[in-house]
């Protein structure tokens, strides 16, 4: 498993997690589909459970009672200060749903909407940094923004995490596709659309063969959106899980 370099920098996607009142049926269906294993921790209330591979952390999904809000797939940016960070939101057009809080012995974290509706958190490391393993199967492959508005969402996550924005064109479909670069590299996108439902940050997740995982996840009750396909990107698909989450899934490129 390549080395993961830690901390994860200023900006960078760091962790991923979701809490719903599925959460069994949840660990149910992504753990035999992307290699994961991880039980909840029945001292928590929320039953936090941090998913591994190969004994490191790639994601974690919690439970939220039944008339709580609920959480989809969520990513995290890391930042240097939560607190320092936090006051910038609502000044740069979003909204603060959860200010500075201390997860104990863990981090500090808040969560947010950005100004075109899309939820984010962002993590300050304590003594967890975060993704533990990176570019292997079961781990995050890429993060992408939906949204209508993306060079309003390309001016907020430049700004409040002082990174680099690069604009692609695309012209297959057309539009605009933004990416937000952390020392010289892309470590996530935003993928500008006509029209969405709620704009929304979806994961990628590394899988050893596409086809296979599309299959399995269909046996096992997801919804296929987009068919499996060659992108100069990797070989791709677009699927619901059975709770009504969105991600993809991957494989590398030849080569890489």
């Amino acid at each position: 498993m390549p080395e993961t370099k830690l901390p994860h920098p200023q900006g960078a996607v760091c962790w991923l997690d979701t809490l719903l009142s599925g959460q069994d049926q949840l660990l149910s269906f992504y753990q035999p589909l992307l290699g994961w294993s991880g039980g909840a921790n029945p001292e928590d209330p929320n039953r936090y459970a941090v998913q591994t591979v190969g004994g490191k952390a790639v994601a974690g999904v919690g439970f939220m009672p039944p008339g709580e809000p609920l959480m989809p797939w969520t990513g995290y940016f890391a930042v240097n200060e939560v607190d320092a960070t936090v006051p910038r939101i609502e000044a740069l057009g979003g909204q603060v749903v959860v200010a500075g809080m201390e997860a104990p012995e863990v981090g500090r974290f808040a969560h947010a909407i950005d100004p075109t509706g899309a939820a984010f958190g962002m993590w300050q490391a304590g003594p967890f940094p975060g993704f533990e393993a990176e570019a292997e199967p079961g781990c995050l492959y890429w993060f992408e923004l939906v949204t209508t508005d993306g060079k309003a969402a390309a001016d907020f996550y430049g700004a409040l995490l002082d990174v680099e924005i690069q604009r692609m064109d695309m012209p297959q479909p057309p539009g605009a596709y933004w990416t937000l670069h952390v020392g010289g590299e892309p470590r996530a996108g935003i993928f500008q659309v006509d029209q969405v439902a709620v704009p929304h940050w979806r994961p990628y997740f590394q899988v050893r063969d596409v086809d296979a995982t599309v299959d399995a996840a269909g046996e096992a009750g997801a919804r296929v959106t987009e068919p499996v396909a060659d992108t100069p990107y990797g070989r791709m698909a677009a699927l619901f899980d059975p709770l009504g989450n969105e991600f993809k899934v991957a494989t590398p490129p030849p080569g890489q």
